[in-house]
Parts: structure tokens; C-alpha cells; sequence
């Protein structure tokens, strides 16, 4: 779809507005916010009010409030509905073009850097939330905090080439089931262990499981990378709050032995062969 802030004539004056881009990390996604970049902040923060409207090409509106934390200013109540409603997801890249008074014009691009279908709303609209009165956020906090008055350290850290290697990891494709897994200190660290998405479950096998002490559902599967293969076994714990994944058992071996590192993108390929398998690819930090 065409941007909606393309210049009607290629040969006018560029347009200065203000624009940044975010690509969608598993934090943003699991935490429900999503931070705006500091650097746009600390120039543009005294113009931001402590609620938001992102406005999508299909001319649609959204509200969302703006919370200050953590160091830094964050789209949040509001920001999931607008995520979910456009099917934002990890890797997916959005530019917002800043328009003054709070205002952001947003394009969402998939993981393969197309940008999306807009679902076309009947009528325009304001998307309204329901004001948090418990957050301890406003207008002055974000001016105070940008102009000086509060902490001023906060400094953004580099993410090491994950968000890139999620772009990529992202961008393949197969016919059979894929997982997508960050590695995290505590996945390499030697504790032999690494959680492994959810949804993994809905594709096992009904048999071949086990049970120990821990009442947790084990299935020997094996990991392989070209050629050679890994031995680990899948822990399936069953609790109040749902269900989750875990695979250990030789998961130490498969970590020490591909140089896994903190931030490297491993997507889990399922392949059904003489039992359950998982064609391995890595994408490995750069940095």
C-alpha cells in the first residue's frame, strides 16, 4: 500500500517532518508498551501530551497514552488493541511520522518488509481507551524529565544485532511448523535448559510421552543442524496458568557445542521423522 505521506510531487520540497521507526522486539510484545526513542523525545518531549493519537493510512485513529518509566517514555494503555488489531508481531518493522501535538502517522511493515493490508473501517474513528488513573505519568512528567529536571540516565542500549537477525529470521520460510527463540543469558549459561514457544505443543504427537517426579510430560526429540544431530528431551508442564514448553536434557551440549551466544535468533524447523525432530536454524549476533 502506498505511504500515505509520499510527496504528491517528486520534485516539490522533501518533507521534513520528523520520523523514527521501531522494530517489534519480544519485549514489546510480551510487555504490552513500546518505547519511543530517546533521542525524539529529549527534542520533541515538550511538545508530547500524556495521550497519543496514531493515525494508520485508511485514515483511521488511535489513542494511546503515554507512561513515563524506566527511564524513558513509552506508547502503553492502548498499545496492545493497536498491536493486535493490525497483527503487529515480533520482527514486523512500524515508522511513525511525528505531526505535532501528539500526533503520529504509522505504516506497519511485515517481517519480509512489505507493508500490511489495512483493514478498512466502515467509518473513521477515535479508538478511546479508558484512562488509568493509577499511572503516574502526565504531560509535565515527560516535560520535566526531558528538560532536565529528572533523571538523566537514561541511555539506550544496543541490542546487539538481535532486532536485524530477527528481520531475518522472520523472513524464512517453510512448509513445515517454525519456532522462533532468543537465546538469553539464562538459555547458555550451562543450566541446561531453554523455554521454547507454547504454541510447539499443539504440534506433538500424543504419544511416545513419559512422566517423573517433577509430573511434568517428557518426549525425547532431537535437534539437528545440516548433518549431525543432538539428543535433548521436552519437558511439558501443565499448570493453573497454562501450559508450558522446556527442553533440556542435552540442551547444554547442543548450546556449547554451536557456539550459541546471548542474542542469537534460533528457528526451530518441526520435521515428523522417525520420531520428533527440529531442523535447527541459527542466526548468529554479529557483535
Amino acid at each position: 500500500m502506498a505511504s500515505q505521506w509520499r510527496r504528491d510531487n517528486d520534485d516539490g520540497p522533501a518533507d521534513r517532518s520528523p520520523h523514527f521507526f521501531k522494530i517489534i522486539l519480544p519485549n514489546a510484545v510480551q510487555e504490552g508498551k513500546l518505547r519511543i526513542p530517546d533521542k525524539f523525545v529529549q527534542k520533541f518531549g515538550v511538545d508530547l501530551s500524556d495521550m497519543a493519537f496514531l493515525t494508520i493510512p485508511n485514515g483511521r485513529k488511535w489513542k494511546v497514552k503515554l507512561t513515563q518509566h524506566a527511564g524513558g517514555v513509552w506508547f502503553q494503555n492502548g498499545w496492545s488493541k493497536f498491536a493486535s488489531s493490525h497483527g503487529v508481531a515480533v520482527g514486523h518493522l512500524l515508522v511513525f511520522k511525528y505531526e505535532g501535538n501528539s500526533q503520529f502517522h504509522v505504516l506497519i511493515f511485515d517481517a519480509t518488509a512489505i507493508e500490511i493490508d489495512y483493514t478498512l473501517d466502515g467509518e473513521l474513528q477515535v479508538h478511546r481507551i479508558e484512562d488509568d488513573e493509577s499511572d503516574d505519568s502526565s504531560v509535565e512528567i515527560i516535560k520535566h524529565f526531558y528538560r532536565g529536571e529528572g533523571s538523566g540516565s537514561a541511555h539506550p542500549k544496543k541490542d546487539g544485532g538481535v532486532a536485524k537477525n530477527l528481520v531475518i529470521a522472520n523472513a524464512f520460510k517453510s512448509e513445515n511448523p517454525l519456532f522462533t527463540v532468543i537465546m538469553r543469558p539464562s538459555y547458555v549459561n550451562g543450566k541446561d535448559r531453554a523455554s521454547l514457544p507454547q504454541d510447539i505443543i499443539n504440534y506433538l504427537p500424543r504419544d511416545g510421552f513419559t512422566k517423573d517426579y517433577t509430573k511434568a510430560s517428557i518426549l525425547p526429540v532431537k535437534l539437528q543442524i545440516v548433518d549431525r544431530l543432538w539428543p535433548v528431551k521436552l519437558y511439558i508442564y501443565e499448570r493453573r496458568g497454562g501450559s508450558s514448553c522446556v527442553v533440556s536434557a542435552g540442551w547444554t551440549a547442543f548450546v556449547r557445542e554451536n557456539s550459541l551466544q546471548v542474542g542469537d535468533v534460533c528457528v526451530f524447523e518441526l520435521i515428523m521423522r522417525d520420531g520428533v525432530l527440529f531442523n535447527v536454524h541459527i542466526f548468529k549476533c554479529q557483535d
